[in-house]
C-alpha cells in the first residue's frame, strides 16, 4: 500500500468526521476506556451509540475489516489503524456494537453455517443486534479453557447453567458468544463448546458490577436454564476451543489496533506540562520521558501484533503487559504534574481510577509473565491442575 493512499483514506476520514460527529462528540479523553461501552447510570449514550453506529454504517464506515461479502469494506489494517486514529482525535466515539463488529461478527463467519451468517450478521453492522462476550468466570478467566458453565442437550437444544462475569455491555446486549462445557469426562479443552445466546429470556439474570470509577459498564451474568437452540450453536460440540480462539486472536487484533493506534492521549497530556509550569520541575520530566518512551514501544509492539497475524501467541502476552505499563505510566505522571492538586476531581480522574484494573482485564499481570516466561523464555512450566 503505497503513502499516498493512507493520506488519501486519512482526508476522506477526517473531513466525513468533522461533518458527521457533532451531536456524539464525547466530553472525555477520546482514549478513555468509558466510552466504549454504555454505562448502565447513562441509558441516553446507549441510545447515542446506536444513532452514531447507524450514522457509521449509512456512511460505509462500519466493518471496514469485514469482507465486502458481509458487507464490509475489506480494509487492509494500517487503514483500520488510520481509521481509529481519526476517531479518537474526533473525540468520536467508538460504535457501541464494538464487541459485535470486532469480535463475534468475524467468529460468525469463520465459523457459521450460510444461515447464521445471513441471520446475525447484518444487523450487527446497524447495531439492530448489540452483542457481549459469556467467557470469564469467577475461577476461569486467564485460564478460560477451565469454564464450568454447562450446557446439556435438551431436545433440538440446550440449557445452560452457570456464573459469568466481567462481560462488557451486557446489561444492554441482545445477543452474546458464550463458551460452555458440553463434556465433564475428556480434557478440558476438548469438552467446551461455542454458542450464540439471545440475551433477551428467562433464565439470565445480569448484575452489572460497579467500578471504582463510579460507573457500571461491564457485569456479571447469572445462567439459570436460559435456553439455546442448536441451530445457534457454532462449530461442532466439543469444538468451542477451537472456535473460541478465533474470537481470542480477534480481541488480540483489537489489541494491535488499540497499540498502534495509540498516543493520543499520551501526547495531550503532554502538552499540558508546560501551562501548568511544571515542565521544568526534575521529577515530572523523569516521569514524562518514561510515559513517552513506553508509550511509543506499545505503539511498536502493536504493529507487530499486526504484522504477524495469525493464532495468538506469547508476543500478544508481551503486548497486553505493555498497554497496562503505558496506563499506569500515564496514571504517575497525571499525579506528579498536579501534586495535591490530584486529589480534586478532573478530566485525568477517570482515567487515573480506571489504571489498576489494567493488570487485570485481559489476563492478570501475573498470568502473562507466567506465559513469557514459559513460552518465550523456555523456563520450567508451573505445576497445574486440570489437562
Amino acid at each position: 500500500m503505497a503513502p499516498g493512499d493512507t493520506d488519501t483514506f486519512r482526508a476522506e476520514a477526517r473531513a466525513w468526521l468533522e461533518g458527521h460527529v457533532g451531536p456524539y462528540r464525547v466530553d472525555v479523553d477520546g482514549d478513555s476506556p468509558s466510552t466504549v461501552f454504555a454505562d448502565i447510570d447513562d441509558p441516553g449514550r446507549l441510545e447515542r451509540g446506536r444513532g452514531w453506529q447507524r450514522e457509521l454504517h449509512a456512511g460505509g464506515w462500519a466493518g471496514l475489516g469485514w469482507p465486502a461479502a458481509h458487507g464490509g469494506r475489506d480494509l487492509p489494517l494500517p487503514l483500520q489503524v488510520v481509521w481509529a486514529q481519526e476517531l479518537s482525535a474526533a473525540a468520536a466515539p467508538p460504535p457501541i456494537n464494538l464487541l459485535g463488529e470486532a469480535i463475534a461478527g468475524p467468529t460468525i463467519f469463520a465459523h457459521g453455517t450460510g444461515g447464521q451468517r445471513r441471520r446475525f450478521l447484518p444487523p450487527i453492522l446497524t447495531a439492530e443486534e448489540i452483542w457481549c462476550q459469556l467467557f470469564s468466570e469467577p475461577d476461569a478467566g486467564s485460564d478460560l479453557a477451565a469454564v464450568t458453565t454447562t450446557a446439556a442437550r435438551d431436545g433440538d437444544g440446550w440449557v445452560v447453567e452457570g456464573h459469568k462475569t466481567w462481560s462488557s455491555g451486557a446489561h444492554y446486549a441482545d445477543r452474546a458468544v458464550l463458551l460452555a462445557r458440553t463434556d465433564r469426562d475428556v480434557p478440558k479443552h476438548q469438552g467446551c463448546t461455542y454458542f450464540l445466546l439471545d440475551m433477551h429470556q428467562p433464565g439470565i439474570t445480569v448484575r452489572p458490577v460497579r467500578q471504582m470509577t463510579g460507573g457500571a459498564a461491564f457485569d456479571e451474568v447469572m445462567l439459570d436454564g436460559a435456553r439455546v437452540a442448536d441451530e445457534d450453536r457454532l462449530g461442532p460440540i466439543g469444538g468451542g476451543w477451537g472456535v473460541a480462539r478465533t474470537t481470542l486472536a480477534h480481541e488480540r487484533l483489537q489489541l494491535g489496533i488499540g497499540l498502534a493506534r495509540s498516543g493520543g492521549s499520551v501526547e495531550r497530556l503532554l502538552a499540558d506540562l508546560r501551562p501548568r509550569g511544571v515542565a521544568d520541575d526534575p521529577i515530572v520530566r523523569q516521569s514524562a520521558a518514561h510515559l513517552a518512551i513506553d508509550a511509543r514501544c506499545a505503539q511498536y509492539l502493536g504493529w507487530r501484533l499486526l504484522l504477524e497475524g495469525g493464532e495468538p501467541g506469547p508476543e500478544a502476552a508481551v503486548a497486553k503487559l505493555a498497554s497496562g505499563r503505558v496506563t499506569r505510566r500515564y496514571d504517575e505522571l497525571a499525579e506528579a504534574m498536579r501534586g495535591a492538586g490530584a486529589m480534586v476531581h478532573d478530566r485525568y480522574t477517570p482515567m487515573q481510577l480506571w489504571a489498576p484494573a489494567t493488570r487485570i482485564a485481559g489476563g492478570t499481570d501475573e498470568v502473562l509473565k507466567t506465559v513469557i516466561a514459559e513460552r518465550v523464555l523456555g523456563l520450567p512450566r508451573e505445576p497445574r491442575t486440570g489437562t
